[in-house]
C-alpha cells in the first residue's frame, strides 16, 4: 500500500470511528430494522449506519440518508462459496443483473470451466468483468486444469500460472483438487500448488479412510462431493468444511439436512443453477428456501450461506456488524426470503453490460464428423448409466449390436474441439432418447464436443451445426434443428438472460418430446464426459474407468 493510500485509509477509519460513536451523522442509515444476527442467533429492532461502504455501527443513529424498515428483516448479503460462474450460461455481468437483487452479494467462483477452454487468459477477463458489477467475485485458482490426463482441454494451468493470479486481488487461493490420486501419489506439481496458497478446496467423492486422511493431511481444507451422510460426517471428523451442493442437477441437501448448524458446513450451488432455475427460482434465495423445507432453523440456514462461509474465506462479509462492508438484504419475509431492497457497499447495485473481445469467441476448432467417424465394437460391453439428480454415474454391462431405444441404450460421443481430432465413444443407459440428438460444448470440464443420440446420423448432424456456430446447444429431429449459441468461450451467451432463458427453455421441451424423461438433461450429459467423478465416463479419449483412473476402452 501506497503512502497516499495509506493516507486516505487512515481518513476512512477516523470518520469510520467517529460515526460509530455518534460524533457526525452517517452516509446512510438502515432505521428501524429487524436485525438478524447470525452470530448470535438473535433478532432485534436497531438502526444500522453505514459509512463509506461500512457498517459503523448497529444501535440508533441518524444518517444524511436514512431509510425507513420497519417491519423488513435485515440479514447479510448471500454468499456462494462454491460455483462456476460460466454453468449459468451468462455473463459475470449478466449473471450479477439476476441474482443481486434477489440476495446474493458474493460468490467465490472456481473458473475453471473457461479456464480449460481460455487458459489463465480466460481467468483475467473474469475478474476484469468483475470490475464492472456490483456481485463481489471472489476467485480460486483452478488446481486441475485438466482435470486429469484422460481428457484434452484447450489449456493447462501450471504452478507459474497459479503464483502468476494470486497476485490478483480478490484471488483467495486454489480451487478444489479434483485430482485426488495425484495427492495420494505425492505428484511433486500438485503438492507446489498446495504449498502456495492459503486456502485450499478439496474435490473427493467416496474418498475414505486412510485416504482421506492423507488428501487432509496435504493441506486441502473442504469437499462439496458427499452425496452420503456417513461419508459427509467422515469427513467433518477430520477438520474438513462441507460443502453441501444443492442445484438444479445435482441435490444433496436432503440427504446432509442434519448437519446443518455445524459452524463448518456451508450451502452451496456448484453453479448448478441454470438460467431458466435462476429467474423462474432464484439462486441461494432458493437453496435457503430449500433448507427451509427440509426443516433447518432460518438461522442455522442463513449461518451456511453468510457468516460460515466468510469465516471459512476470510471475507470480511457475513455479518452485520461494525467494520464489515454493508452488504445488506432487507426482507419483507424471513423464512420465504422476499427481498425489499439490496445494498452493497451501502448503496442500491447498479448494473452494466460488459462486452468481450472477439478472440473469446472463436474457439471451437474441431473438424466435422461423419458416421464413420463412430463406429464402435459390439457384443457383451460396458455402458454408462446416469441418474436422474446426480453427476456420479453407474455401470451396466449388456450385449449390444448397436443403439437400441427400445432398450434405452443410445451413444454418447466425446469430439475434441481444440485440433487434435480425437473421439470419444460409449453406450448410455438413462437418457431415453427415442429419436433425434443433443450435442453441446458444456462438456466438464475440458468442454469438447459432448453428444447423445438415438442414430449415428442425428448425433453427426448435431455436432457439426455445434461446430458451425462456435459452441453452445444443438438439438436434432430429423431435418429440424433448435439451438442456443454460447459464443463466449462455447459456454456463455451475450444475450440477456431472459433470451437466453427462452431458447433453452425451448430446447428443453423439445428434449422431453424426444423421450427424455431427465429433469436436467443438459448437465447431465455435460458431466458424463468428467472422469473425476465415479463411475464410468467417456472422453474424448475413450471410455474411463474413474475408480481405476484409466481409459479403458478406446474403441
Amino acid at each position: 500500500m501506497s503512502m497516499k493510500e495509506s493516507l486516505k485509509r487512515l481518513s476512512q477509519i477516523k470518520r469510520l470511528i467517529r460515526v460509530a460513536r455518534g460524533l457526525e451523522r452517517a452516509d446512510l442509515v438502515i432505521k428501524n430494522a429487524e436485525v438478524v444476527n447470525v452470530l448470535t442467533e438473535e433478532i432485534y429492532k436497531a438502526d444500522i449506519a453505514i459509512c463509506e461502504g461500512l457498517i459503523a455501527g448497529v444501535g440508533s443513529y441518524s444518517g444524511i440518508e436514512e431509510i425507513d424498515a420497519k417491519g423488513l428483516y435485515a440479514v447479510p448479503g448471500l454468499i456462494d462459496a462454491h460455483t462456476h460462474i460460466e454453468m449459468s450460461m451468462l455473463t459475470l455481468s449478466e449473471f450479477a443483473r439476476v441474482v443481486v437483487p434477489r440476495g446474493t452479494t458474493a460468490v467465490v467462483a472456481d473458473p475453471h470451466e473457461i479456464a480449460n477452454v481460455l487458459g489463465k487468459e480466460g481467468i483475467k477477463l473474469l475478474l476484469e468483468e468483475s470490475k464492472h458489477t456490483p456481485l463481489r467475485f471472489f476467485c480460486m485458482v483452478p488446481s486441475c486444469v485438466p482435470s486429469s490426463p484422460l481428457e484434452t482441454s484447450g489449456a493447462k494451468i501450471g504452478i507459474e500460472d497459479v503464483e502468476e493470479l494470486l497476485k490478483y486481488e480478490n484471488v483467495l487461493g486454489l480451487a478444489e483438487v479434483m485430482n485426488y490420486p495425484a495427492v495420494l501419489n505425492c505428484d511433486d506439481e500438485t503438492l507446489s500448488k498446495i504449498l502456495i496458497c492459503d486456502i485450499v478446496d478439496g474435490h473427493c467423492p467416496k474418498l475414505s479412510g486412510n485416504d482421506l486422511n492423507a488428501y487432509v493431511a496435504a493441506g486441502i481444507e473442504s469437499d462439496h462431493e458427499s452425496i452420503e451422510l456417513n461419508e459427509a460426517k467422515e469427513k467433518l471428523r477430520l477438520g474438513m468444511r462441507i460443502m453441501i451442493r444443492e442445484g438444479s442437477a445435482a441435490r444433496n441437501l436432503k440427504a446432509l439436512k442434519d448437519l446443518a448448524g455445524n459452524r463448518y458446513v456451508m450451502l452451496v450451488t456448484d453453479g448448478d443453477r441454470d438460467v431458466v432455475d435462476l429467474l423462474n427460482e432464484g439462486y441461494l434465495d432458493y437453496v435457503f428456501r430449500r433448507a427451509i423445507e427440509e426443516g433447518i432453523d432460518e438461522i442455522k440456514a442463513l449461518q451456511m450461506l453468510t457468516i460460515n462461509p466468510a469465516e471459512y474465506f476470510r471475507l470480511n462479509l457475513g455479518l452485520i456488524a461494525p467494520g464489515r462492508f454493508a452488504d445488506i438484504v432487507l426482507l419483507k419475509d424471513l423464512r420465504r426470503f422476499e427481498v425489499s431492497k439490496v445494498f452493497v457497499n451501502g448503496k442500491i447495485p447498479e448494473f452494466k453490460k460488459y462486452n468481450y473481445p472477439e478472440w473469446a469467441k472463436k474457439t471451437v476448432k474441431a473438424k466435422k464428423i461423419s458416421p464413420k467417424d463412430l463406429e464402435i465394437r459390439s457384443g457383451k460391453v460396458r455402458i454408462i448409466k446416469v441418474y436422474d439428480g446426480e453427476i456420479v454415474t453407474g455401470e451396466v454391462v449388456e450385449y449390444v449390436e448397436g443403439i437400441d431405444t427400445s432398450r434405452d441404450i443410445l451413444k454418447a460421443v466425446v469430439v475434441e474441439r481444440y485440433g487434435k481430432g480425437n473421439i470419444g465413444k460409449a453406450y448410455v443407459k438413462g437418457f431415453g432418447l427415442k429419436r433425434g440428438a443433443i450435442a453441446q460444448t458444456i462438456a466438464h470440464d475440458a468442454h469438447n464436443i459432448v453428444s447423445v443420440g438415438a442414430s449415428d446420423e442425428e448425433i453427426c448432424k448435431a455436432v457439426n451445426r455445434v461446430i458451425e456456430i462456435q459452441g453452445g446447444i444443438v438439438v436434432t429431429d430429423a431435418d429440424k434443428f433448435l439451438e442456443l449459441k454460447l459464443e463466449i468461450a462455447g459456454l456463455m451467451s451475450d444475450e440477456r438472460a431472459e433470451v437466453v432463458a427462452d431458447k433453452l427453455k425451448r430446447i428443453r421441451d423439445k428434449i422431453k418430446e424426444l423421450g427424455c424423461k431427465l429433469k436436467s438433461p443438459i448437465t447431465t450429459l455435460s458431466f458424463i464426459a468428467l472422469p473425476v467423478i465415479p463411475k464410468l465416463k467417456v472422453t474424448d479419449l475413450g471410455l474411463v474407468d474413474v475408480e481405476r483412473f484409466e481409459v479403458v476402452d478406446k474403441n
